[in-house]
């Protein structure tokens, strides 16, 4: 989970350092996602399942992070209470995660400071692992649902695969933002 972690981080410092706020909120279409938009929904996906996987809070409540970011840019995406729904199920994970919400709010999705953000995303990393090593065998192998299946729990926790997969689609926009030859590919 560590090197997993440092790793993802790098890699979002790589393809975000050198973005203006115009650029990490540009959109190819009303409706698509922007950068800032797969930042802000892999890293609370993520909090939201592995908090749920081992039945703690949300490193975003528990820190109480809403109140420690300037969210103004994007207040509207706190309109749509309530869980999302993904695979036919409830999911752990709330709408305003961007999760399950009409595609008119992602035009409603704008950066608010990104350090404010990145500070929520190192304290999320470093409560995940330390909760991880604190962890008994029984919690990190009991079975929980993950998409209709049972799975151990620390597969929900560990799964970067979410993450690496919008790192992907951040470097496509990018690409599409900055032009031939602007993308990271060296990361």
């Amino acid at each position: 989970y560590r090197w997993d972690a440092g790793m993802v981080r790098h890699m979002l410092g790589v393809l975000t350092g050198d973005l203006s706020e115009g650029e990490l909120n540009w959109q190819a279409q009303p409706g698509h996602h922007s950068i800032w938009h797969h930042v802000w929904h892999m890293f609370l996906s993520n909090d939201y399942y592995a908090a749920d996987a081992l039945g703690m809070p949300a490193v975003w409540e528990e820190g109480n992070w809403r109140e420690r970011i300037d969210l103004t840019p994007m207040a509207k995406v706190f309109d749509y209470p309530g869980k999302g729904v993904g695979n036919g199920e409830e999911s752990p994970v709330p709408r305003f995660v961007i999760f399950d919400v009409p595609d008119s709010l992602v035009d409603e999705l704008k950066a608010p400071p990104l350090d404010q953000y990145l500070a929520y995303v190192d304290d999320l990393l470093a409560t995940t692992a330390a909760r991880l090593e604190r962890a008994t065998e029984e919690q990190l192998t009991s079975k929980v649902p993950w998409y209709g299946l049972p799975a151990p729990a620390y597969s929900r926790v560990v799964g970067f695969g979410h993450v690496y997969r919008h790192i992907g689609m951040m470097e496509d926009v990018r690409g599409l933002i900055r032009g031939p030859g602007a993308g990271t590919a060296s990361i």
